[in-house]
């Protein structure tokens, strides 16, 4: 019995030691990797590249710390970008930030020349954490991640389904299903309770980008759908790898809801691309990208015969399925948040929002109840609406859904106006839109909802700096849906904005909650973009909504039919 304790010791002397060796060459690649990152940046600094202050031991991290508790607990990352602007003037176009372990070495840019060198000049790769990312959402390989000959051959097959052609011959469909959400909005008006505006406006994106891109309701505005509840649950699940705090490195629940999801998605996909592709020779004219994708695989795999095969074969199955989560994530979430934020800006800017209504006026005539069916007849007369356009824009200066995150090449480098030549090689580069779209020095009164800024002559100090404006990224690799979402926003904004009064609610939110206003605004602004997918309004935008005056003709003539 004492020879087999003693052996157990042994054993277990043996494991802790080995766990030990383990730990020290764990702590010894740490501190080395900890002395590369600070020594690099060092040099960065010694050399007078921009940065804000860099301790030898810490890096950026306590001014990232000291930027973060300036933001709510929930804002976006990227909003840091302009607090360190503001808190460090000079730093007006790029800055270097390291905040090692929690983010790999990084080049914050906030300069559209600078931006368009490595988005349009150039084209860098993407950041492998946004893989990370979309892994748990699309699968093994989607287009935002893809790279080389595959993401060339699949986004010239996809380009035609977000065409500026096909988008507009689907602006009934989309004006369909506006007209379920103007109900919505409707309904709100007449119980004038206070409710999240960004719920229904989801469900609307989700209804739309379902029919554009595989032809399929949704139907999630008036029923619960199995598919978009686990794809947006989803979505709060997925992470980049780089957080604000330690904690969320470590969640033990994350990769079981994950899997969950996953399931829950494919279960209700699988059968429909399915039926699509044994019915795809029944559609031969028709341009959504799901149809376009199968199109390409059925003839690239036909025989000498023209015979294309009878079924998908698996890894195309699920490749396809991975473009089509894509799309539908990508189509419905950012889109939704826009056009909230749209409203949100009309309503804070009652001269903007006269001027809109005037507009429409003259191109839909007076009666606002009509512009669903005059849309369904003429679609271009969307194309007339030149001030609603500049409002879309305005909106998405002020409030980009995204960013751009790309990794630098070896031997590569950025080049700053005063002409030095910043090194890329092994940093994160990211094109902070949040940022740049707010940057005063290249734009005029860059904080304020100023459209006008998007009809001005050439000449005007008012007029955008090239490349400056870029919610939809520019270059190669820019949004492959941007003219469906600027086309999808206007109509929404078109179609609602003179039947109906949009007000924030964030104070009786706030008072009903019982929460407390300190460090819950960005820049005095309550409705500040959160984490999670796109940037979405902060609380899903608590809104009140009443009738416009102008439509009280239109209630009284439908109040008896509710």
């Amino acid at each position: 019995m004492a020879s087999l304790c003693i052996g157990i010791f042994h054993s277990a002397s043996k494991i802790w030691h080995s766990v030990g060796i383990l730990w020290a060459i764990a702590a010894v690649a740490f501190l080395y990797r900890l002395y590369q990152t600070r020594s690099f940046m060092r040099r960065l600094q010694r050399e007078g590249l921009p940065m804000p202050p860099h301790h030898p031991l810490f890096g950026h991290l306590l001014v990232a710390w000291k930027m973060v508790k300036r933001l709510p607990p929930d804002a976006h990352l990227l909003l840091m970008a302009n607090q360190v602007r503001q808190a460090y003037p000079h730093l007006d176009t790029a800055f270097y930030f390291d905040t090692w372990p929690f983010s790999p070495p990084s080049l914050w840019v906030i300069s559209p020349d600078m931006s368009a060198q490595f988005t349009q000049q150039k084209s860098f790769p993407k950041f492998k954490g946004l893989r990370q990312f979309l892994k748990p959402l699309t699968g093994k390989q989607d287009l935002v991640t893809m790279e080389g000959h595959d993401w060339k051959h699949w986004r010239a097959v996809s380009n035609p389904g977000f065409s500026t052609n096909y988008t507009t011959s689907m602006i009934p469909v989309m004006v369909k299903a506006i007209k379920i959400y103007r109900d919505i909005v409707h309904r709100h008006a007449i119980d004038d309770p206070m409710f999240f505006l960004e719920v229904p406006t989801l469900e609307l994106s989700m209804d739309i980008i379902g029919r554009i891109v595989l032809d399929h309701e949704f139907e999630c505005q008036t029923s619960y759908n199995r598919f978009t509840a686990a794809l947006q649950n989803q979505l709060a699940w997925c992470n980049a790898g780089v957080h604000k705090s330690p904690f969320q490195y470590v969640n033990i629940v994350r990769p079981f809801v994950q899997q969950y999801n996953t399931w829950r998605m494919n279960s209700y996909l699988d059968p429909l691309l399915k039926s699509r592709y044994e019915t795809l020779q029944r559609r031969p004219n028709n341009k959504n990208v799901t149809d376009l994708m199968m199109d390409a695989y059925a003839k690239e795999k036909s025989d000498a015969n023209n015979t294309c095969p009878t079924k998908m074969d698996p890894d195309f199955s699920e490749f396809v399925r991975s473009q089509v989560k894509l799309f539908l994530q990508a189509g419905h979430d950012t889109t939704a948040a826009s056009i909230v934020y749209t409203f949100y800006l009309l309503s804070k800017n009652p001269g903007s929002m006269c001027r809109l209504r005037e507009e429409l006026d003259s191109i839909f005539g007076p009666d606002a109840t009509a512009t669903c069916d005059l849309l369904k007849e003429n679609a271009h007369l969307l194309g007339q609406c030149k001030y609603l356009l500049a409002v879309t824009k305005e909106a998405l200066r002020l409030y980009p859904p995204s960013s751009t995150v790309r990794f630098g090449p070896p031997g590569s480098y950025l080049v700053d106006p005063n002409g030095k030549r910043l090194p890329t090689e092994n940093c994160l580069i990211v094109g902070c839109h949040q940022g740049l779209h707010r940057n005063p020095r290249f734009w005029p009164r860059a904080d304020e909802f100023v459209p006008e800024r998007w009809l001005v002559d050439e000449k005007d100090l008012l007029y955008p700096v090239k490349n400056g404006w870029r919610p939809f990224e520019r270059g190669p690799r820019n949004c492959l849906g941007q003219e469906l979402a600027m086309t999808e926003i206007r109509l929404v904004v078109a179609v609602l904005v003179r039947e109906f009064e949009f007000r924030d609610a964030y104070s009786e939110y706030d008072l009903k909650r019982g929460q407390a206003l300190d460090n819950m605004r960005v820049s005095g602004d309550r409705a500040y973009q959160v984490e999670g997918g796109g940037c979405h309004p902060s609380e899903r935008f608590p809104c009140v909504v009443s009738f416009a005056h102008r439509t009280s003709t239109y209630l009284g003539q439908n109040l008896s039919n509710l």
